[in-house]
C-alpha cells in the first residue's frame, strides 16, 4: 500500500487520525525552532483501483468529496481547539525509547 512518509501515521509526531469515509485528517504534533509546540493536520484520500489490485492514499480530492472534507476539516480544528496539551505530550514512541 502506498503511503506519504513525510506524514506517515507512524512518525513520532503522530497524535490521532479522523476519518469519515474515504477522507482523513491525521493530526501531528510540531515545535517551531524556538521550541513551541503545536498541533497541525494534513488530509489525505483513500483509494482503491476498481478491479482491487492496488490501494493506496491521495492529497487530490473531487467535488463529490466536498462535504467529507468539510466535516473533517472541522472535527480536526474543533479537536485541536479542545486538546491544547496535546501538543506538548510526550510521544509514546520516545517515551519507550526513553525507558529501554
Amino acid at each position: 500500500m502506498a503511503k506519504n512518509t513525510k506524514d506517515s501515521v507512524k512518525s513520532n509526531n503522530y497524535v490521532t487520525t479522523i476519518r469519515e469515509g474515504a477522507i482523513a485528517a491525521n493530526i501531528f504534533r510540531g515545535v517551531t525552532p524556538d521550541g513551541h509546540a503545536y498541533l497541525y493536520f494534513s488530509l489525505s484520500r483513500s483509494w482503491k483501483s476498481a478491479n482491487g489490485n492496488r490501494e493506496g492514499y491521495s492529497d487530490r480530492f473531487y467535488e463529490r468529496n466536498c462535504e467529507s472534507l468539510q466535516n473533517v476539516v472541522t472535527q480536526a480544528a474543533t479537536w485541536i481547539q479542545q486538546n491544547p496539551n496535546a501538543a506538548d505530550a510526550i510521544p509514546d514512541t520516545a517515551r519507550a525509547s526513553a525507558a529501554a
